[in-house]
């Protein structure tokens, strides 16, 4: 079996748009992309559904030509706040990113869930489970309408609060899971789990989280998209594997034992090394698990 190999173009897409962001994408070799909705909220989401589905039909087809799969993208990223006015825009906008997602033809659209760094060190942690359990009860209708899974990713640390994120406790987020996977029926038809390594691998500063192939284990086939990225545990660097503390090869094995059969997708910092080095970090990146598939698998380049 051949690992597809995909990576986040995000910061591509800030740089150079859309549709040069995945030719760049097809000249590194990769199997699928990452595509990130982030930049539409103020210019295509203005524009009817129609359009959005249009531009978004074209972008799709121009990733076929080009022999890409979009494999995931990412929605999302601030939830809400315990504010009726943001939160009910979080998820007007997140109905959005479905209807993008489907269009484009991928099946997963990654969004955060509820966190500490906008709701304080302090939150009540009933608060945070109901704001989480709302909102992803609110979106997940909208996958089901659009036929796409919605992925809550796992957390680390709450940057500049020096704590674990709420969610970022494991603990935390497995009830929250399966609260909401109990709540909405059939969840495996709309919702899932997104392992972010470099997330996992900061919280387990905190709590005694585990290490992230133990994440992996506990999580168990409820992950169905990776954001894989390296650190050193104290920052959230987006680093290309095998360049932090992160343990690959218990990672790959845990993927092999809950059965992961997905991409391989990487998300990094693509200015890690500065402005102007974008593609040839991520281009590093790819080689990098190319190289960690091929020695562990025997997967042709």
């Amino acid at each position: 079996m051949k690992h597809k190999i995909s990576i986040c173009i995000d910061e591509l897409q800030a740089k150079y748009g859309d549709r040069r962001a995945l030719e760049l994408a097809g000249e590194m070799g990769v199997d699928a992309v990452d595509f990130s909705l982030l930049y539409y909220d103020n210019t295509l989401y203005r524009k009817s559904e129609a359009e959005i589905a249009a531009e978004m039909h074209a972008l799709r087809d121009h990733a076929k030509e080009l022999g890409i799969e979009i494999g995931q993208t990412h929605g999302r990223i601030i939830g809400f706040r315990n504010d009726p006015v943001h939160d009910a825009e979080v998820v007007r906008l997140a109905r959005l990113d479905c209807l993008a997602t489907a269009a484009l033809g991928a099946p997963y659209c990654v969004m955060h869930t509820v966190t500490t760094c906008f709701m304080g060190a302090d939150a009540d942690p009933k608060l945070m489970h109901k704001l989480n359990f709302d909102m992803f009860t609110a979106i997940l209708p909208y996958a089901k309408q659009f036929g796409v899974k919605v992925a809550t990713e796992t957390f680390g640390d709450a940057p500049k609060r020096g704590v674990c994120d709420f969610f970022g406790n494991l603990k935390e987020m497995l009830i929250g899971f399966n609260r909401i996977s109990a709540a909405v029926g059939d969840p495996a038809d709309s919702f899932c789990i997104c392992m972010d390594t470099g997330h996992t691998n900061k919280a387990t500063r905190f709590n005694g989280n585990p290490l992230p192939g133990d994440a992996i284990r506990m999580l168990g086939n409820r992950i169905e998209v990776l954001h894989l990225n390296d650190n050193d545990t104290l920052t959230d660097q987006h680093k290309a594997p095998m360049t932090g503390t992160i343990d690959w090869d218990d990672v790959l094995s845990a993927l092999d034992e809950i059965g992961y059969r997905g991409n391989y997708n990487l998300e990094l910092n693509l200015a890690h090394f500065g402005k102007g080095f974008e593609y040839e970090t991520a281009e590093f990146g790819v080689k990098v698990l190319r190289k960690m598939l091929r020695d562990r698998y025997g997967d042709e380049a």
